[in-house]
């Protein structure tokens, strides 16, 4: 089934400069966390600054100069437990995933695979939204979604 299209944009709104820039993901450790997100998933280091305890970061995707990841790394004194369970991700409020749009779920899923990263789950088909999907999570459990436009979506 094909997505429908857009609503019309509203440029006389008085939020109408809104435009997406970043999530932040907060992790313990901020070398830890570069390197993964460098080495696994290819992620460039735009800028890196202090932040009181903290260190900070923007992360973009390999091929997206759009899309920033902000690291925020230092003492979690609450931490939250990680799931390897979509479904029970799914009962906590607030933050639960980046969605990161690819080519191929699949290609990527093997890629990831091959660099050590486990799915969270099977990939999986919502034809009501045209897109195939697969979750896996950073090793500090943030939910990370790979999202693949179905053919025809879109018509």
């Amino acid at each position: 089934m094909p997505m429908p299209t857009n609503p019309p944009k509203n440029p006389a709104s008085p939020f109408a400069s809104f435009g997406g820039h970043h999530v932040g993901v907060r992790v313990p450790d901020y070398q830890a966390a570069k390197e993964w997100y460098t080495e696994k998933l290819d992620f460039r280091v735009l800028q890196e600054w202090p932040y009181g305890e903290l260190k900070l970061a923007y992360l973009s995707p390999a091929n997206d100069d759009d899309f920033h990841l902000e690291l925020l790394a230092g003492p979690i004194p609450f931490p939250k437990e990680p799931t390897d369970d979509l479904a029970v991700s799914l009962q906590y409020g607030g933050y639960q995933h980046i969605c990161l749009h690819v080519d191929s779920v699949d290609a990527t899923v093997a890629e990831l695979a091959r660099r050590g990263v486990e799915l969270v789950g099977e990939p999986f088909e919502i034809d009501d939204i045209s897109r195939r999907l697969a979750f896996f999570r950073d090793p500090w459990g943030n939910m990370i979604e790979l999202s693949e436009m179905l053919p025809g979506a879109g018509a």
